[in-house]
């Protein structure tokens, strides 16, 4: 009898682990697991799908929220720093100067200068707000300009726009998304993995393994691959290295 190789699944993170089922799925349907008295386990295991798909969804909705927060520091980041900037001018003793940055203070204080410290959707309109009154007023762009701030002021514009729309983005996602247990899908799931496993070995020592030869080298090429994948993890882990900000483990060719 040939053996699966195994690896452990539950230190597949979550963005990695719908796209390994579907490939094992994907992997014993090419294989004819009807004709391999594997119907049963396959289909207990091909029932997890519809779950699956929405763990990507909810999956993506946390890397949107993550990717929410970011562009929200670099807007804050853009926006102070144009005002204490233009603050630091104003207290100049050279007229040239300090005029110009007294009319970025004015312009800013009339939306606020504690944008930055709003809530999400207030901080968006008030900087909109803010860039759409700026952007009237050619003798404010020139003292942007001028201080050497105009690029900050710009890519402000750049970085609020990208965030409200993946704030929308997000709000329609999650609107359109049931909120599902990822850890209770995954448990479940994992036991119709290891059943189809115990399945292929079992009707490979009972109906002969030539049959099954073919299915149970493409499982463990996959197992394998990913067995490599999370050895390599864990051991950076050990070595104290951060691992939350790499990439998914790349699903094998």
């Amino acid at each position: 009898m040939e053996n699966i190789i195994t690896f452990k699944l539950p230190e597949l993170w979550n963005s990695e682990y719908p796209l390994v089922v579907n490939r094992i799925i994907d992997i014993t349907k090419a294989h004819n697991p009807y004709d391999l008295h594997l119907g049963q386990s396959f289909e207990r295991l091909v029932a997890f799908r519809p779950q699956l798909a929405k763990i990507e969804v909810q999956e993506r909705s946390d890397k949107d929220s993550a990717m929410l927060s970011e562009l929200d520091q670099q807007r804050d980041t853009l926006f102070n720093i144009t005002y204490v900037v233009a603050k630091a001018f104003q207290r100049t003793p050279i007229a040239e100067i300090s005029n110009q940055a007294y009319l970025i203070i004015t312009a800013i204080k009339k939306h606020g200068k504690d944008i930055a410290s709003a809530n999400y959707t207030a901080e968006t309109k008030r900087l909109y707000d803010l860039i759409a009154d700026i952007n009237t007023q050619p003798e404010i762009l020139k003292s942007l300009e001028t201080l050497s701030l105009l690029p900050l002021f710009v890519r402000m514009g750049e970085v609020n726009a990208a965030f409200d729309s993946l704030f929308m983005q997000r709000s329609q996602r999650q609107a359109e998304t049931e909120k599902v247990d990822i850890r209770t899908i995954r448990l479940e799931c994992d036991k119709a993995i290891t059943l189809l496993w115990n399945a292929i070995e079992f009707c490979c020592n009972e109906y002969g393994k030539e049959n099954y030869l073919p299915l149970i080298a493409a499982i463990n090429n996959l197992n394998m691959y990913y067995k490599q994948q999370l050895a390599a993890r864990a051991a950076r882990r050990k070595a104290n290295l951060n691992i939350s900000d790499e990439k998914p483990i790349e699903p094998i060719k």
